[in-house]
């Protein structure tokens, strides 16, 4: 690690120096490097206890006799909080304080994916870190809740996709309904590969609603032109102020930021590898269906945080 650190540095040098043939020498260099690091690396764990009773509690709160009320509860349980989020980095300066003044660098397979600077440099960097943990905090709970709630109601597919298209963010439902599908078959990777895009056109047709284009040009083609996708749509102001500090956050550090999961690009860039495509995962993406169902109610000044 040590040593991809001076090599990225180096790289960067001979670029700034206009020397590009040293500078991906060393980029090689420095890939081969971190591959080495990532295999001497271990997991570090620690245990939390859940009790049944708590779960009990929470799933109770959550499932009602209500089928739309229970959707609308599980949207808006798992929803990140951005305040709740900004508490938890601040607290962290007190509970960890060598870990929160510490920089971060995150990792992939052979390359830097993302740097997290301190609390104190940077605290929005640390929200996105935050926020990936609490996703997979959220695992248990939303697994427990997800089982109860088709055991009390008579779920399909077809509930799920109708819901998600309450205020009209698809023209086609047929994909999305293959991809719920696919989550009741327990085929998580075609869950993943179909809703991921299917959220991805559901977050165009948000922009288009704020009256933004939904197309860009194409850098390399003179006169031609290439759909928006979620990176541009969730880092555009119009946007932003659409859906709301918590959906905004909720879903850039989901799908779009390298600091957070960034499950589009990993997805789209083939680097999320067979052992990702699992359970939670889908729970994840088949709750982002809920959220886009009542998004508006949501995104409304103080609902999301009552």
């Amino acid at each position: 690690m040590l040593a991809a650190a001076f090599l990225q540095t180096t790289m960067d040098r001979y670029r700034a120096a206009g020397m590009p043939d040293e500078s991906r020498r060393v980029r090689i260099l420095m890939q081969a490097k971190i591959g080495e690091a990532n295999a001497e690396m271990v997991p570090v764990g620690t245990e939390i206890k859940i009790s049944f009773d708590d779960i009990e509690k929470f799933v109770n709160a959550v499932i009602v006799d209500d089928l739309g009320k229970s959707f609308v509860n599980i949207a808006r349980e798992f929803l990140l909080r951005r305040k709740n989020l900004e508490e938890t980095v601040q607290k962290s300066v007190e509970q960890a304080p060598l870990m929160a003044h510490i920089p971060q660098q995150i990792m992939a397979d052979d390359f830097v994916a993302a740097k997290i600077g301190s609390v104190e440099d940077d605290p929005f960097e640390r929200l996105f870190h935050q926020a990936k943990f609490s996703f997979g905090f959220s695992g248990v709970w939303l697994h427990e809740t997800f089982a109860r709630l088709l055991e009390k109601h008579d779920v399909q597919p077809e509930h799920f996709v109708g819901w998600a298209n309450r205020h009209g963010l698809f023209e086609d439902m047929r994909l999305l309904l293959e991809g719920v599908r696919a989550w009741y078959q327990d085929d998580f990777a075609k869950t993943t590969h179909i809703l991921i895009p299917q959220i991805e056109v559901a977050l165009r047709s948000i922009a288009a609603q704020a009256g933004l284009p939904v197309t860009k040009a194409l850098p390399k083609v003179a006169g031609t032109s290439v759909a928006i996708g979620m990176g541009d749509i969730l880092y555009t102001t119009a946007v932003i102020d659409l859906l709301g500090p918590d959906i905004t956050l909720h879903l850039q550090a989901l799908f779009a930021d390298p600091r957070g999961l960034n499950l589009r690009n990993e997805m789209a860039h083939g680097l999320l590898g067979a052992s990702a495509f699992d359970g939670h995962l889908a729970r994840l993406l088949i709750h982002c269906l809920l959220v886009l169902g009542i998004w508006k109610e949501l995104a409304r000044k103080g609902l999301a945080n009552n």
